[in-house]
């Protein structure tokens, strides 16, 4: 089983502080410096944006300028909705989700800085990018919403983390061929890295992780973003949690 279908000890496990290991990286170039992040909770994965360079027409009413105004940084993961917000998921709905075809839903988290000490990460790479880059991610993500008529979206319910996240009706189906790791690597291809959103490149959060650190050291090579500060300078590796105050 594959995505956000598949083990959820992590994403049921709440906000954790977590020791980290830093890449060194050097990024010339770029007059503005930006970045998004790809994060894995084990099986599965998400983008991480910073609140303020969402566009103001880029997500729905009601997300940002609601549920999430006092936050500087904004996880979202796409999956199926059944699964996803089961209290106690079992293998009958893990086997619905993966083998027929569902609805989705984006769950959507309020963070902090540093991002890196929001979680117990099995792991986080940023993505240096152009400030429009950063943009067309963003905008990606608001295109997952299922908005009404009115541009307009309610939650569904509150997240796995309680008020800090929301669940929210999303566009498309889940299933196998269809994951969470499928959507973060069209995420990542709106961010300008060419990632392999198949089968191949999607099928575990380990190969959508593994392209991220690829894509990110390849741009970082080719001396496509600007220099960003050492503490966001991370490749984050599974440590044992600490409660996040």
């Amino acid at each position: 089983m594959v995505g956000c279908a598949s083990q959820q000890a992590d994403m049921h496990g709440g906000p954790f502080r977590t020791r980290t290991s830093t890449a060194t990286s050097n990024y010339p170039g770029l007059r503005r410096q930006s970045a998004f992040y790809v994060g894995s909770h084990g099986w599965h994965t998400s983008i991480i944006v910073p609140r303020a360079a969402v566009p103001g027409d880029a997500w729905p009413a009601g997300v940002l300028d609601r549920d999430f105004r006092d936050f500087r940084y904004i996880e979202a993961g796409w999956g199926d909705r059944k699964f996803y917000m089961a209290p106690r998921p079992n293998v009958s709905t893990a086997f619905d989700a993966v083998f027929f075809p569902g609805a989705s839903v984006l769950h959507v988290v309020g963070l902090d800085p540093p991002v890196s000490s929001a979680f117990a990460w099995s792991g986080l790479v940023q993505m240096p990018c152009t400030a429009a880059e950063l943009r067309n991610v963003s905008r990606a993500i608001g295109a997952s919403f299922e908005a009404d008529t009115h541009q307009q979206v309610r939650a569904l319910d509150r997240g796995l983390y309680g008020r800090v996240s929301r669940f929210y009706p999303a566009r498309g189906q889940y299933y196998f061929a269809n994951t969470c790791n499928t959507w973060t690597a069209r995420m990542m291809r709106a961010g300008g890295f060419p990632a392999n959103a198949g089968p191949v490149g999607t099928w575990t959060a380990g190969a959508v992780m593994a392209q991220a650190r690829r894509l990110a050291k390849e741009r970082s090579s080719k001396g496509t973003a600007s220099p960003l500060k050492r503490n966001d300078q991370r490749v984050l590796t599974r440590a044992a949690p600490t409660p996040h105050s």
